[in-house]
């Protein structure tokens, strides 16, 4: 007899905040286009991924996946891909998990390596 009982007002205003909050965090994350025929992702996306990673310290396909929302699998192609076009640099890579640098990083990396170090007088 007694059934399910109506939400109050303000239940209800909260819910719809909550849900209003929800599809603008959603349409801030951008969608990854994939092509039909192979699967791989556009040339949009993929410019929209170079954009991401250029402030990262280091690539993971974890790192990937998680923040574009794509499958492993998708994430180790286009890290592959990414390293053929000479946007990022294998760091280490074994058989688990690769670890890729962004060039520009790697780059400067390397030229502060290449500079020698004044010798210090005492």
């Amino acid at each position: 007899m007694g059934g399910k009982k109506r939400p109050t007002i303000s239940a209800l205003e909260k819910r719809a905040s909550k849900e209003e909050a929800k599809k603008k965090e959603e349409a801030k994350k951008p969608q990854m286009k994939l092509e039909a025929s192979t699967g791989n992702l556009t040339e949009v996306s993929l410019e929209h991924v170079v954009k991401e990673i250029k402030g990262l310290r280091y690539l993971t396909p974890y790192v990937l996946a998680s923040r574009f929302s794509i499958k492993l699998s998708r994430a180790k192609r286009t890290l592959r891909e990414l390293e053929q076009r000479g946007i990022v640099v294998a760091y280490d890579r074994n058989s688990r998990v690769p670890i890729y640098v962004p060039a520009a990083r790697a780059r400067a990396a390397h030229e502060k390596v290449a500079q020698p170090q004044p010798p210090e007088s005492s």
